[in-house]
């Protein structure tokens, strides 16, 4: 809430009893909670580590402050952003005539009849195609970053601009999403729109579709995100009927997530 309130209301200043004070007494209690857990695997390392922080902990050369900064990132990166793609794509799937019957149908293929297990591995991922180019659809137009910053690490020309070393960039994976240059009838929500593409329009929608960022400074939790989404809205599909409660799409909030106003409200039965 504090981050998306309006520029003025975040000034810097050290009054206390103010919504500033609070966060940052928050952001403080987070950072004692975290280097605690840092300090018990600094005594007790782990020979076998089985998740982030024990593994920045055994194999990283980060110091315990850029380790914090990390649990910290991934924790305000990693939740409501793939929530909120969540949100989006049960709004544009139930919106979308006969598409959630196609996912249960791949799902039932895929999967096989429900009440068995089956491992998520590489192949089944890559069998529940069109559950992917829903998600990268749904990603496409409503990526959970509207917005992102990059600093220019040297002097660069793009498109004709010289942007000097130490630039504050903005680019945005929303606008990239919607560029006409880009997409036929961009804001037509297809998933198939992705299929039979020409190389030349492979290659143009790999450099528009940018959600997760592009690089080096790619979102670390890009695969992990994907797989999610996919594997969700495909199980989901296959055991529960959803109808949105209205006939168009909500208006998007958030300036550090984008998600939909009011969530994903729909209404939700046991499979017929």
């Amino acid at each position: 809430d504090y981050l998306e309130a309006p520029a003025v209301k975040q000034l810097p200043h050290p009054l206390p009893g103010t919504a500033r004070s609070r966060v940052r007494a928050d952001r403080r209690a987070l950072d004692a909670i975290i280097d605690a857990e840092i300090a018990h695997l600094r005594r007790n390392p782990s020979d076998d580590p089985l998740d982030v922080l024990a593994t920045l902990v055994a194999e990283g050369p980060l110091s315990d402050g850029e380790i914090r900064d990390q649990v910290a990132t991934l924790m305000g990166a990693g939740y409501d952003t793939t929530a909120a793609s969540l949100s989006w794509m049960f709004w544009c799937v139930s919106l979308t005539p006969g598409l959630w019957d196609r996912l249960r149908d791949e799902a039932d293929t895929v999967f096989g009849p429900l009440g068995e297990t089956v491992e998520a591995d590489t192949q089944v991922l890559a069998a529940l195609d069109l559950a992917q180019r829903t998600m990268r659809e749904t990603t496409r137009l409503h990526p959970a970053g509207v917005v992102s910053p990059r600093e220019a690490a040297e002097d660069v020309v793009v498109g004709g601009f010289r942007i000097p070393k130490g630039t504050l960039i903005l680019w945005s994976a929303h606008l990239a999403g919607r560029d006409p240059r880009a997409w036929d009838d961009p804001l037509r929500f297809d998933p198939d729109r992705f299929v039979d593409l020409s190389p030349e329009q492979q290659t143009l929608a790999d450099i528009a579709w940018v959600p997760f960022g592009r690089g080096a400074r790619n979102c670390i939790g890009f695969a992990l995100a994907q797989m999610e989404l996919t594997l969700i809205v495909s199980r989901i599909a296959q055991r529960l009927d959803i109808a949105a409660t209205g006939t168009e799409l909500p208006k998007p909030v958030g300036m550090v997530v984008n998600r939909p106003d009011g969530g994903a409200p729909m209404h939700v039965s046991a499979r017929n």
